[in-house]
């Protein structure tokens, strides 16, 4: 049985050399290898069998004869068997290396591929309704960390791939500013994209802006700028909302010096990832345009929501950017909802990934 083995082993090796000089012939080789497959399952069937039996036994017996096994390997009972045995050893092995060396070598080189294009990211995203991140710096991490507790997948274009980057986090090496680099992002078929202001270089976050406003009209964009006079800069690229990062770290700073204890709460409110509670805006119903704001809330609380606020467009704007909408925080339970409004909810984590 050894020796079987052994020359099954060098006749594919065989075939696996000669597949080198007959790859641009590969089709031909794989329908001539089923051809004698099948042939030679017929003629036993046929020969030896006298068609008793099944053909899927005949088929099975040519199998095992490839790799010397099997009874009938060991003893074809007619001449046409024998020959059979003969050319099946001797062709059909060869003609199985082939074969089976093209085919791990097109597997092995496709994987290949598409491995060296994750890490250096090459690759083009295949994420719908995912939330692009454009840039990086410090909070890159964070931000992450805390989309992913929402249920949301991410991908990230970055002139280089940082360290420790999550696995599920689907990497773009390039610029973000760049027309090439966010279609492999797949802006177009992003949910919204986050531009991460890269030092105090507010020129090249809001050169992004424009970039994918170009490219992906209709995405949902959220600017981080450090300098508020660049805002009437930045609303040329139509932006949806606009943060300052370091004021509004400087505010959180102050509240949490004022009122001692408070920071428990933030880090509950603001964190996705805690299994605790965050903040979430929904879009009022149309059939609550002109009712009270209290039998509006009264629905989310039904609900198992806190409302805490209604945000509203100006003067009724619903084209206006998100950055422009008023919040009306504790409105009177007897204001009348004006469509469209949003109301902003404190509601539990784990809602926020269904």
């Amino acid at each position: 049985m050894a020796g079987k083995f052994i020359k099954n082993v060098k006749s594919a090796r065989r075939g696996i050399s000669f597949s080198k000089k007959i790859r641009h012939r590969f089709t031909g080789v794989l329908f001539l290898f089923l051809g004698l497959i099948l042939a030679s399952a017929f003629l036993i069937w046929w020969r030896e069998k006298n068609f008793t039996g099944s053909f899927t036994e005949a088929l099975w017996s040519v199998l095992f004869t490839l790799i010397g096994q099997g009874e009938f390997a060991a003893s074809p009972q007619t001449l046409a068997g024998r020959l059979i045995v003969f050319l099946l050893s001797v062709f059909g092995v060869a003609l199985f290396g082939v074969v089976f060396a093209e085919v791990m070598q097109r597997l092995i080189n496709s994987k290949l591929r598409e491995m060296v294009g994750e890490i250096l990211g090459m690759n083009e995203c295949k994420f719908e309704g995912h939330v692009l991140i454009c840039g990086w710096n410090g909070r890159g991490e964070y931000l992450i960390r805390e989309l992913l507790a929402s249920g949301r997948e991410v991908a990230l274009i970055a002139h280089e791939r940082p360290e420790n980057l999550r696995r599920e986090i689907f990497f773009v090496q390039g610029n973000a500013s760049e027309r090439e680099a966010l279609i492999r992002g797949g802006v177009q078929k992003a949910r919204a994209a986050i531009i991460l202001g890269e030092g105090n270089d507010d020129a090249r976050t809001i050169l992004t802006g424009l970039a994918i406003e170009a490219v992906s009209p209709g995405v949902y964009t959220v600017m981080e700028l450090h300098n508020p006079e660049n805002e009437k800069y930045a609303r040329y690229a139509h932006v949806d909302d606009i943060l300052y990062t370091d004021s509004l770290i400087a505010d959180i700073t102050a509240m949490c010096t004022h009122n001692e204890g408070i920071s428990a709460f933030l880090r509950d409110i603001l964190s996705a990832d805690d299994d605790g509670h965050s903040f979430a805006a929904f879009d009022v119903p149309e059939e609550f345009n002109g009712q009270e704001v209290g039998e509006l809330f009264k629905k989310f609380q039904a609900e198992g929501n806190l409302p805490v606020a209604l945000i509203t467009p100006p003067d009724g704007n619903a084209k206006a950017s998100a950055a422009e909408w008023v919040s009306n925080v504790n409105p009177e339970p007897t204001k009348k909802v004006i469509i469209p409004s949003k109301v902003v909810c404190i509601v539990k984590d784990t809602k926020l990934k269904d």
